[in-house]
């Protein structure tokens, strides 16, 4: 009867670990993509002539810089202008740059890729054309994690990086031209995640159009 019991005990082990293991098979597998490395936050702001006057006016009064007054004194000018982050009507964009590394983790396994690795959708943001005023651009340079997404594909699927789009804003300034990794997008579906996590500011320049 003992022998008996024990068969059966043994028998039910061997069910739920197979039920298991086939449950385990069909699950679906998560995919967790972290964009790591450099990158920017940018705003893009119409100052009027007039407005500018007042800077340079500003400036001569109390022996500053210009580039120091746009960004920390505006408020000491005009009423409505916050902080360089609020100067954004012409573009506000943050983001890691193509140098970013991508890493990947397909439930517990890992995967390291460099952005010349997937497609990549280049979205022009042209050199905008001023009437009464030029362009100031305000630009960081930061460092550490750019984005984050979270997404699953099926069980019996394998990840595939030529199936990763960035699409990628490509920002003139009065100086220069950036890019920054606006969205992610697997298949044809975009990814919904958290941008420009835990970065450390490396640097600071304002352009004067």
């Amino acid at each position: 009867m003992m022998k008996f019991i024990k068969f059966v005990i043994e028998l039910f082990r061997e069910y739920y670990h197979t039920k298991e293991l086939l449950y385990n098979m069909k699950k679906n597998k998560t995919i967790t993509i972290e964009v790591g490395g450099s990158g920017h936050e940018i705003t893009r702001s119409k100052f009027t002539n007039d407005e500018m006057e007042k800077i340079k006016g500003y400036c001569k009064e109390n022996d500053s810089d210009i580039e120091s007054v746009l960004t920390s004194e505006l408020g000491e000018i005009f009423e409505d202008r916050g902080e360089w982050y609020d100067c954004d009507d012409l573009g506000h964009f943050s983001g890691g740059n193509l140098s970013c590394n991508l890493y990947v983790t397909v439930d517990n396994e890992e995967y390291e890729f460099e952005t010349k690795d997937t497609e990549i959708e280049i979205v022009s943001k042209d050199y905008p054309e001023l009437d009464d005023g030029i362009m100031v651009s305000f630009i960081t340079w930061e460092k550490g994690q750019m984005h984050s997404c979270e997404f699953e594909i099926g069980y019996d699927e394998e990840f595939d990086i030529k199936k990763l789009k960035l699409v990628v804003n490509h920002i003139e300034t009065p100086e220069s031209y950036y890019e920054i990794i606006k969205e992610l997008i697997y298949n044809g579906e975009p990814l919904n995640g958290d941008g420009f996590g835990d970065t450390t500011g490396k640097a600071f320049d304002v352009e004067i159009g």
